[in-house]
């Protein structure tokens, strides 16, 4: 039997842990959006609608792509898929970019949130290729 030493570090835990997050949040998503479409009710009058100058419908239908390519991209992510960390890379910038945009409404949450995107994206950019290793592919 042939025993092979992996060259993972601990920086696998972070882009594990930035799976799983990508997972959530895509999940709160499609909820998200699911609420809007079938009972747009419970949302109207709320910060959701008033944020961007568009309808609750198209705002849901957001949701709902967002959320599925989120949980797709996560998915993958902790898979080791390379198209899944170029796309991690992509949706964690975009997320610290949002989240610095709003720091005035949520300051707390929007540096906490920032923080976290720069460690994913940096673990993802840099140590992303070694849990693709640690499966073997």
């Amino acid at each position: 039997m042939r025993v092979e030493q992996s060259r993972a570090t601990g920086w696998v835990a972070w882009v594990l842990f930035g799976g799983i997050l990508l997972v959530l949040l895509g999940t709160v998503h499609l909820c998200v959006g699911l609420l809007a479409l079938l009972r747009p009710e419970v949302l109207a009058g709320t910060r959701a609608d008033q944020l961007l100058p568009v309808s609750l419908t198209a705002l849901a239908w957001l949701h709902l792509v967002l959320g599925a390519g989120a949980v797709v991209t996560g998915v993958g992510l902790i898979r080791g898929t390379g198209w899944a960390r170029v796309l991690a890379v992509l949706i964690g910038c975009l997320t610290a970019l949002v989240n610095f945009a709003f720091h005035h409404a949520h300051p707390v949450w929007s540096v906490l949130a920032v923080g976290l995107s720069a460690v994913v994206v940096y673990s993802v950019a840099a140590h992303g290729g070694e849990v693709a290793d640690a499966y073997g592919s």
